[in-house]
């Protein structure tokens, strides 16, 4: 194996769950360096270990250097002096930012503005690559930086080691942060249906406050929104869950998340009633339960309620099937690929030549 090009990856945020997925785990994983970086009073800082700042020139010891979202020309700016300096840069973005802007329901579609977006895209022009997490991503970026790879999430196991606490009942979980209002819309009559027929359940939501509307109608003790967490608790509290569901608004948003939800709900031994657009690779029945319609959501639920067996053993399988092909260390060795490859070219954005796909 050869070595790896010297490496940092700066997530936008320390206590992010998106730059953890996405900078931290791969770093630890291949061995290379992370940093955060955050807007203070004089424009955008670094942060280091304990939140102490960095030389600014830190940068430049670097072959590669892996931003997180940058945007504006004063991350242009940067870019085009690393590169002067033979550093190569490439642009991490896990979401389909101009899906974003045009879902009106989306939570940040005031931040993901016009002026926003094409900051955002400014900067994707002139790094040596993008990496995305999807297939679908990589289609929709390469428009601005035809240097673009699909490096899929992969799940840290060990955090996920978490016994479920006893119970009664069955909960049906969602765990999520903002963006998710018009999916969760689109689910909410049959698990309201599911509720009604199955007094024995609950939902539980983490995050995003998806139980709240559920209150009303069948109190604290069946509808329990729990705020955010942080990483270092957050499987435990998908621990409470017997079922999770992943929904989708059918846009092109959901058709450029990843099914990180998949990965956690598997990590746990849960299974995920999930949207097949967005979770193609659940296998129907086996690694989890496949529902686009309100009616196919419906029926997945009670099928799971009403089997507790179903519900072990697609839970099992799933997780087998996460542990051998989608764990970390196995999904570490995309981005190897891709920091190798783009540690053997010159700096600078890509050609139709350097890429025609």
């Amino acid at each position: 194996m050869t070595a790896l090009p010297k490496t940092v990856f700066i997530g936008w945020n320390y206590d992010s769950t998106v730059s953890y997925y996405r900078c931290f785990l791969p770093a630890m994983v291949l061995g290379a360096d992370h940093l955060v970086w955050r807007f203070g009073k004089s424009g955008a800082e670094l942060l280091g270990g304990l939140g102490d700042l960095p030389e600014p020139d830190v940068l430049y010891q670097y072959d590669i250097v892996v931003l997180q979202q940058p945007s504006g020309r004063g991350w242009l700016n940067i870019v085009r002096e690393l590169q002067a300096s033979g550093v190569r840069v490439l642009y991490e973005v896990d979401d389909y930012i101009q899906g974003a802007r045009k879902t009106k329901s989306h939570e940040l579609s005031d931040v993901f503005d016009e002026k926003m977006v094409r900051d955002m895209e400014l900067v994707m022009r002139v790094c040596d690559g993008v990496i995305v997490t999807t297939d679908f991503l990589a289609r929709r970026y390469r428009s601005f930086n035809e240097r673009t790879w699909a490096c899929p999430n992969g799940i840290d196991l060990p955090r996920y080691r978490h016994t479920k606490p006893p119970r009664q009942g069955v909960t049906i979980g969602w765990a999520g942060g903002i963006g998710h209002k018009a999916s969760l819309a689109r689910w909410e009559a049959p698990v309201r249906n599911v509720m009604r027929a199955r007094p024995e359940t609950r939902f539980v939501s983490v995050g995003y406050g998806a139980a709240t509307p559920f209150i009303d109608e069948f109190g604290l003790e069946r509808a329990m929104p729990y705020p955010g967490a942080k990483i270092e608790v957050y499987p435990a509290t998908m621990a409470l869950f017997d079922i999770a569901i992943a929904p989708s608004a059918e846009n092109n948003l959901f058709r450029g998340k990843s099914d990180l939800r998949w990965l956690e709900a598997s990590a746990l031994s849960i299974p995920l009633v999930a949207h097949p657009e967005v979770y193609p690779e659940i296998e129907d029945g086996v690694t989890g339960l496949h529902a686009s319609t309100p009616a196919e959501v419906e029926a997945a639920l009670l099928r799971l309620i009403d089997d507790p067996e179903l519900r072990e053993r697609i839970g099992r399988q799933a997780h087998e099937k996460v542990a051998e092909e989608r764990r970390i260390e196995v999904m570490a060795e995309n981005w190897r690929a891709v920091l190798e490859e783009v540690g053997s070219v010159p700096t600078g954005p890509a050609t139709s030549a350097d890429h025609p796909g």
